[in-house]
């Protein structure tokens, strides 16, 4: 992949998301000129900096690197659902109470995320 098409798919994924180039430049750390130059491969993030656009855009690393959102593997969810069950009621409550949250939060951004045009 080249710096101009690394620049393109995180303009993509920041406008998707919703988030102004100031703001993501305030979350990760670098200057608005930084991003503008990321953003037309003139520059590229440091390691350190690519984990934080991952975390600020809450993307997956895969999907910033090769345009894919990380699969969802049905037999890894069902064994983990599996798991839970196996577990004490009173551990296996506080993993559910723990899911519900992280599935309210996830709606809730969802909600207040700009409608894609």
């Amino acid at each position: 992949m080249t710096r101009a098409e690394f620049g393109k798919r995180l303009n993509k994924i920041r406008k998707k998301t919703g988030i102004k180039t100031e703001l993501l430049a305030e979350k990760t750390d670098v200057s608005v000129g930084f991003l503008n130059g990321v953003f037309s491969g003139k520059a590229y993030p440091s390691v350190e900096t690519f984990v934080k656009l991952v975390n600020a855009l809450g993307c997956s690393a895969n999907e910033l690197l090769r345009g894919e959102p990380w699969p969802v593997d049905e037999t890894a969810v069902d064994s983990r659902l599996l798991s839970i069950r196996e577990l004490p009621p009173d551990r296996a409550r506080h993993i559910c109470n723990v899911l519900d949250t992280i599935l309210t939060d996830l709606e809730q951004a969802k909600e207040r995320a700009p409608s894609e045009k």
